[in-house]
């Protein structure tokens, strides 16, 4: 019979957990080397973002491939106990990887899925339930189910957005395939560079510390990080095109040309080349000085085994360093680098810098964008730091045709990853509530002197609505009940609400709440398919977990559009 006491559940469910803990840390595969493991688990990403090699029997699920990526993350202390050696050929290093560890290294995904949902069980977000053969988990009222959802949702629309169009030399491709190493340079350069250009206009990213405190706060500049970033994810997309190439000729030739093909495919999707060639195709490229492009990558490169790491919830460094070498991860070095992850990183490994320097810019920032959105909605002007009764407002905006104001807290934690970094950005939303009632709390006539101050205008009577703005989302369901009649809005939300009154003659602040609560719904009603249930089988337990079915087109061509202003 089940056992339906929560506590008693979320005891045992904890128990579990550790048991769970020795489980993963007995296997097999830790006695492997760092390059053999580590490429199979790439190889698993890949099979997802392509939709299997050779055979194409399944769509592409980029969705699926970034998640396998980021669930590594969760594993990555557990590698650093492989071995540092490699064999001559990525082949060879393969061939140590027997059927059992093949079956360990699905359990050990399925074990990160698992302990990527644990902190938010520790956190009181489930419900959770004793069965038969395991656990249930659930969200306890329909409430915190939506929410979630709707968080989710924020999160999303935050992203980087990649443009995905790039138009590859096909023919350049297949000449390096079937001549590389011995040959190609003309080739290797003319497509690295077109990738490059692509690529140093093609990502689309809110700016977290403002460009003129760049190099004060980081010791480099904007321009050169993406230029940097532009290189990194031009040499992952020649790997990638080069499995391409590869895999045409696997599929065209038959028996040991075929072999060697596939083999190749692999070498090039988890690719391990000298740190030398790669920094001189940054040079090349880029023309940063070296100083700088090893503090830029120093937020993206960990070493492979004994050293401190710098992944973690979520975020896979790209490049682990073998020796003189770089085992590369190409999906990572599109998806992991950008600007939001050069402030994890700082946060883990540089505390003290983040807390002295990069905190201090980061509220400034999200202001100084989101600032001229609010006052691109129709007759509405807008001031930041405004000082009330003692108390700092960082931004109130008016509209005197509508007679109209809203105050807006902004909290400009990273954008979480996790449950532990969703528990700060929960944290700051419930302060920004707390700092919001305060002014809420004055009275009518009060306020009515603030607009009649800050903005030289006659007024009374103002009608008022409070916002909280962040970088990304707010929490779970904790901070968006406390949230309740005020306005939930990150920089997309309240471009969408730009857009859609462009055509009004005034804006009405006081209905902001409304609106920005109608923005996000909206988006929700197209963008999530449906909630189900799934379980996982972490190493005989079954956990029943809810999973949320998104519609990632939908959601992308949204978030293309809102984030390119």
């Amino acid at each position: 019979m089940p056992h339906n006491n929560q506590k008693a559940a979320l005891e045992a469910l904890r128990a579990f957990e550790k048991e769970a803990d020795k489980e993963v840390a007995a296997l097999s595969i830790w006695g492997l080397s760092f390059r053999a493991l580590y490429s199979r688990m790439l190889l698993i990403a890949d099979a997802a973002f392509s939709g299997g090699r050779f055979t194409g029997h399944r769509p592409p699920d980029a969705e699926k491939g970034a998640t396998t990526l980021a669930r590594l993350s969760l594993c990555r202390g557990y590698l650093s106990r492989t071995g540092a050696a490699t064999q001559k050929t990525l082949r060879k290093d393969l061939e140590t990887v027997t059927q059992q560890m093949h079956a360990e290294i699905g359990k050990t995904l399925i074990y990160a899925h698992f302990s990527e949902l644990m902190p938010f069980a520790h956190r009181g977000a489930f419900w959770v339930e004793q069965t038969g053969d395991g656990f249930r988990l659930s969200y306890p009222t329909e409430a915190a189910e939506r929410f979630e959802a709707l968080d989710v949702i924020a999160s999303e629309l935050a992203l980087t957005v990649l443009d995905n169009d790039f138009r590859v030399d096909v023919a350049c491709y297949l000449r390096m395939i079937d001549t590389w190493p011995r040959g190609g340079g003309k080739d290797f350069i003319t497509s690295l560079r077109a990738a490059y250009d692509f690529h140093l206009n093609g990502v689309h990213e809110n700016i977290f510390v403002g460009a003129t405190a760049y190099e004060r706060v980081l010791g480099f500049t904007h321009d050169e990080f993406q230029r940097v970033r532009a290189a990194l994810m031009a040499y992952a997309t020649w790997c990638l095109n080069m499995a391409k190439a590869a895999e045409a000729g696997a599929i065209q030739e038959r028996g040991k040309t075929r072999v060697r093909y596939l083999h190749t495919v692999h070498e090039w999707v988890a690719p391990l080349h000298s740190s030398k060639q790669v920094l001189s195709v940054i040079d090349q490229l880029t023309k940063v000085p070296r100083n700088r492009v090893n503090k830029i990558l120093a937020y993206f490169q960990e070493p492979a085994v004994g050293g401190q790491t710098i992944s973690g919830d979520g975020y896979l460094a790209p490049i682990q360093v073998l020796g003189d070498a770089f085992l590369l991860s190409p999906r990572s070095l599109h998806l992991m680098t950008p600007e939001r992850n050069i402030l994890f990183v700082l946060n883990q490994v540089g505390r003290k810098q983040f807390d002295e320097l990069v905190s201090a810019e980061l509220e400034p920032s999200l202001l100084a964008h989101a600032r001229p959105i609010f006052e691109a909605l129709p007759g509405v002007v807008s001031k930041p730091n405004v000082i009330w009764d003692g108390r700092e407002i960082d931004l109130v905006a008016y509209c005197q045709k509508t007679n109209s104001a809203v105050q807006v807290q902004a909290k400009a934690a990273i954008p979480a990853n996790g449950a532990r970094m969703t528990r700060q950005v929960e944290a700051n939303t419930l302060k920004a509530v707390e700092q919001l009632q305060k002014i809420e709390d004055l009275s009518p006539a009060e306020k009515d002197e603030m607009i009649r101050k800050e903005f030289k205008v006659h007024a009374e009577n103002v009608r008022w609505s409070s916002a909280v703005l962040s970088r990304s989302s707010f929490g779970t369901v904790k901070a968006w009940q406390a949230m309740e009649g005020r306005a939930a809005l990150n920089l997309q939300l309240l471009q969408g609400i730009a857009n859609t009154a462009a055509g009004e003659e005034a804006f009405d602040l006081a209905t902001l709440p409304e609106h920005a609560m109608k923005s996000i719904s909206d988006i929700a009603e197209k963008g999530v398919v449906s909630w189900r249930e799934e379980t996982l089988d972490v190493f005989g337990t079954k956990i029943k977990i809810p999973l949320l079915d998104l519609d990632n087109e939908e959601i992308t061509r949204y978030r293309a559009a809102l984030i390119r202003r």
